[in-house]
């Protein structure tokens, strides 16, 4: 045999194995979608289907509302959302008052009022953030604590333990009860 016959071979065998695959691709919509459900590729590809968006967690509710008046005693749990004054028993927590002055995203800024007396015992824990400073007494007014705190902080003022439950939004939740000796 020549060489062109063999060209001429190779080509028709091309062309017959081309013809046929080409027409094993050819067959009607219906075998192509029964063959498409049967196939576990197919299923795997049609099944996804988008994660599931999470759940929000709902706004807490403090105990007594904005009733700053629930807090005279020193037990108590309520929510601010501005700057407010909270009466205390001076007697009994050996603090005045508390004084929310700002409320800023996660971020809590009270004073607490201490008595005339001056004397004071304070501590933040829970809140490796949180900020004190002590100012004053000074020429017979009395003196206060600033406290700058976030979401778990305990503050301890003389009588009183005042934790920070949330803060977020404008929005804060405080717990208050008497300090035990």
């Amino acid at each position: 045999m020549t060489r062109t016959g063999f060209r001429l071979r190779l080509a028709v065998g091309l062309v017959a194995f081309t013809a046929t695959t080409g027409l094993a691709g050819c067959g009607s919509d219906k075998e192509d979608a029964a063959a498409e459900r049967e196939s576990p590729s197919a299923k795997a590809a049609t099944s996804t289907s988008a994660p599931a968006s999470p759940t929000p967690t709902p706004t807490p509710q403090a105990a007594d509302g904005t009733n700053l008046r629930a807090c005279k005693d020193g037990t108590c749990e309520v929510k601010v959302t501005r700057p407010v004054r909270i009466q205390t028993d001076v007697r009994k927590l050996k603090v005045s008052a508390i004084k929310v002055t700002s409320l800023k995203g996660e971020e809590i800024s009270f004073e607490v009022v201490l008595p005339s007396s001056g004397e004071f015992d304070l501590n933040c824990d829970g809140d490796p953030r949180c900020q004190t400073m002590i100012v004053g007494p000074a020429f017979g007014s009395p003196g206060k604590a600033n406290i700058t705190a976030h979401p778990g902080a305990q503050v301890l003022a003389n009588g009183i333990t005042i934790q920070v439950v949330t803060a977020a939004k404008g929005a804060a939740i405080l717990r208050m009860k008497p300090r035990k000796p």
